[in-house]
């Protein structure tokens, strides 16, 4: 089962770096983070995404993107050997989404974090 990525427009690692540094408010540095964990996480660096996408989400990031932050915080957790974590982040997005499809990735990561859960017992 392949695991649906996040999309976002293709940028570069620089272009989103210099973003990150024009963004004066802490809703424009929220959304750079997230962009930039987005980037990290398509090109396969889940464990650089993570740091942003915590950024994002303790800077406040626009109300409506908060699940989405959290899912894919919940995925590059569990990429990176954090079940646990992963589980309470895809939790609270689960709890929090609205979006049908959003709903559906979460409970499939869900049942994968506990069938790994349950695997390491």
């Amino acid at each position: 089962m392949t695991e649906a990525k996040p999309r976002t427009r293709r940028r570069s690692l620089a272009g989103l770096t210099a973003a990150l540094e024009r963004a004066t408010t802490r809703g424009g540095q929220a959304r750079a983070h997230y962009e930039l964990g987005l980037f990290h996480d398509n090109n396969g660096r889940e464990a650089r995404a993570i740091p942003h996408y915590r950024e994002a989400l303790a800077l406040d990031i626009d109300p409506a993107v908060v699940p989405e932050a959290l899912a894919w915080l919940a995925s590059s957790l569990f990429k990176t050997g954090q079940p646990r974590e992963a589980s309470l982040r895809a939790g609270q997005a689960l709890r929090l989404t609205t979006d049908p499809s959003l709903e559906g990735l979460l409970r499939r990561l869900l049942r994968r974090i506990d069938r790994a859960v349950d695997e390491s017992q």
